[in-house]
């Protein structure tokens, strides 16, 4: 029992505390999700994303996530360089225990706009998303589970549950996220760095709106930079660092990437090592043929939670197609 309700904390502040994060890897392509002004490029793109994490065995949830992104221009315009564009995105996630304790799930629609200020295809853009986020909670049938002694940011001291089963819980709510960066798509290197703030309209997330369950606004910067040598081997670093109220979350990767030569229409494979601070370190190779990305992903536990004797693993998989 006790494990069990560890467990459920952790899942509660992973699914409350950044309601809008999604919570994959895979960080060059989680751009979008974080700041909808960071559609660096003018190609269709379709994301998706799988992640499973297991504590101990006790517990498991399953994460997914599907993106599709596209510049709002005419083909034609797409090859031209130095011209601004319009982008849309839209897309859907989904965290679900594999017990059916909760079920979180996220839809939204992002657009965003930017325009050229120097040459070597550098851009200004900003961004805006909105966003519905739902969350159930069942936990019919598991004794002494109080579901209702959660607030936005975990467990609360000393609180008395008035619904001691929690049985068909749910509550959701609208976001509204907005983001502004620069980047740059040069010929042997391309960079980016963004700043969002989620949950401008600090959304209830109860019933009876409760000030004091108000999500706090999260903010995020975000960056990356790949240098392109002359033979396509790539070397490449990215970054996310998200704060809300005293939460926080930040991950770094770096990767190399090797051009497979005699494929016809281009090949590669990558390696990578990423580090969620104070949480995991996770190695990570990446499958590039042609236009599409496959990338492959393992977490390492390294934080305190080993101290209680639960040990987490998380694997994880991620497909990129660019039209």
């Amino acid at each position: 029992m006790k494990n069990f309700l560890l467990i459920l904390s952790l899942f509660f502040i992973a699914g409350k505390s950044f309601a809008q994060d999604i919570n994959f890897s895979r960080i060059q392509d989680m751009t979008i999700w974080n700041n909808q002004s960071l559609k660096t490029d003018k190609l269709n793109s379709l994301k998706l994303n799988y992640r499973n994490v297991q504590y101990g065995g006790d517990i498991a949830y399953n994460s997914v996530a599907a993106m599709y992104d596209m510049p709002l221009m005419s083909k034609a315009a797409r090859d031209k360089n130095n011209s601004g564009y319009f982008s849309m995105s839209v897309a859907g996630a989904s965290d679900k225990s594999n017990q059916g304790i909760l079920n979180n799930t996220y839809g939204m629609l992002g657009i965003s706009y930017a325009v050229p200020i120097a040459k070597n295809e550098t851009y200004l853009a900003a961004g805006f998303q909105a966003g519905y986020y739902h969350s159930q909670l069942n936990v019919s049938g598991v004794a002494n589970a109080f579901g209702d002694q959660y607030d936005s940011y975990g467990p609360i001291e000393g609180g008395v549950s008035t619904d001691r089963f929690a049985n068909g819980w749910s509550y959701g709510h609208m976001n509204i996220n907005a983001g502004v960066s620069v980047f740059s798509n040069a010929k042997s290197n391309k960079w980016y760095f963004g700043a969002s703030v989620q949950q401008i309209n600090k959304p209830y997330t109860d019933k009876l709106k409760t000030d004091s369950l108000r999500l706090k606004p999260g903010i995020g910067i975000q960056g990356g930079y790949k240098y392109l040598a002359s033979t396509e081997d790539e070397v490449a670093f990215y970054m996310i660092m998200n704060w809300q109220g005293p939460a926080f979350r930040h991950f770094f990767d770096l990767m190399y990437t090797k051009t497979l030569p005699n494929v016809q229409g281009g090949a590669a494979v990558g390696f990578g090592l990423g580090y969620r601070y104070n949480d995991a370190i996770v190695p990570n190779i990446e499958l590039r043929y042609q236009k599409l990305i496959i990338g492959l992903l393992y977490d390492v536990n390294i934080s305190s939670i080993s101290a209680s004797g639960i040990h987490r693993n998380g694997i994880e998989v991620a497909i990129k197609i660019d039209f």
